[in-house]
């Protein structure tokens, strides 16, 4: 059990906002080759289960005075489900970050360094993300805390590009008329997209008792869903359904067509890629610390930097042994992802909270 309980809602916020923003700030408004011409509605929709999700978790921190998720299951359950559903969600956290440092690779051989070979700039990140992970979560904590204003930062660049002159509000009312298959296809990826938060159930037993659940959570995931928004309606606004679809990157390529009336800043995309590779280099020490957590809960060991080499030394081989990007496989993760973040979280809480503690059956019978 978890002793040390220093963290304040502040750190709740910003573990929340930089646990999920990365991926969405690059791929948006699509996702995988679907059409999604009414996506800052969609992204917007989209995060309400998370909420749900949310207010269980604050429910659950109000009966639990641990606010240990795990803690709790493997005190109301048997040891066998257990340890199953710690599996599933190693194994999942683990599939989670292959699939962002294959987004990691693409955007940086594509726009920074295409010369390089993958595994050079996949050794180097792993290694830089490493150093953090040894600091422990009172240093990814503070480091997320400390550059939480990136994000306020890359919200209001993004609504300071909207007013160009190329910027057509003709393209943002939504429109529904695309099949069925796509519409669900889409729908899954516009929620996963927020699936990161599912490392708050390792952050929570961290918070201070005093401290409120819900609020900083919401707010933290509200920051991240009016980026996606801005973003949307940025992208669609400037390039239209279709010419967005043919971008890699619609983001990266808005930024690249933004020119300097001086010559001090040349390259503007630069300056975005940087805080997009800051994005994601929070988010892969969230999810990997959250990793480690999980391997923790599931074998103890005396000296955990044991599992920090070796899943940053697995997370490294299996990242150069699976091919690039492949369009079929992005809604099996996308669908897992949602899964593990979201509904089978969600189910176990409802569970957790209808539960009845042993304390409570005694003081009723007495």
């Amino acid at each position: 059990m978890i002793e040390v309980r220093k963290f304040k809602g502040i750190d709740l916020f910003a573990f929340t906002c930089c646990s999920t923003i990365a991926l969405g700030v690059t791929f948006l408004p699509y996702v995988g080759g679907d059409e999604v011409r009414s996506a800052w509605l969609k992204v917007m929709i989209a995060v309400l289960p998370y909420l749900l999700l949310f207010f269980l978790l604050k429910k659950f921190s109000l009966k639990y005075d641990s606010y240990d998720f795990f803690l709790e299951v493997k005190n109301s359950t048997w040891k066998w489900v257990y340890w199953v559903i710690l599996l599933y969600f190693i194994v999942s956290t683990f599939i989670a970050i292959i699939f962002g440092l294959e987004a990691l690779t693409l955007i940086t051989k594509v726009y920074l360094l295409p010369n390089t070979e993958q595994w050079t700039v996949l050794l180097l990140f792993i290694a830089v993300a490493g150093v953090g992970l040894a600091y422990g979560i009172t240093a990814i904590s503070r480091f997320v805390v400390a550059l939480i204003f990136v994000e306020f930062i890359l919200l209001f660049s993004i609504i300071f590009l909207g007013f160009s002159e190329y910027f057509r509000w003709i393209y943002i009312p939504p429109i529904l008329t695309t099949d069925i298959t796509t519409l669900l296809k889409s729908s899954i990826s516009d929620m996963a997209r927020y699936s990161g938060v599912i490392a708050l159930l390792g952050f929570l037993p961290y918070l201070n008792r005093n401290c409120a659940v819900f609020r900083p959570m919401s707010y933290g995931i509200l920051l991240v869903v009016a980026i996606y928004v801005a973003i949307c309606i940025v992208i669609l606004g400037t390039f239209g359904f279709e010419q967005s679809l043919t971008l890699v990157s619609p983001f990266t390529a808005l930024v690249q067509s933004v020119s300097t009336r001086t010559g001090v800043v040349e390259r503007v995309d630069l300056f975005f890629l940087g805080v997009w590779i800051i994005a994601y280099y929070k988010i892969m020490l969230i999810q990997a610390w959250f990793l480690l957590f999980l391997l923790q809960r599931f074998i103890p060991i005396k000296k955990p930097n044991i599992y920090l080499v070796l899943s940053l030394g697995l997370l490294f081989f299996v990242s150069v042994w699976v091919p690039g990007f492949v369009e079929p496989i992005w809604v099996p993760v996308y669908l897992n992802q949602l899964v593990y973040s979201l509904i089978v979280p969600t189910g176990i809480l409802i569970i957790l909270i209808l539960k009845r503690k042993k304390g409570d059956l005694q003081s009723e019978t007495s």
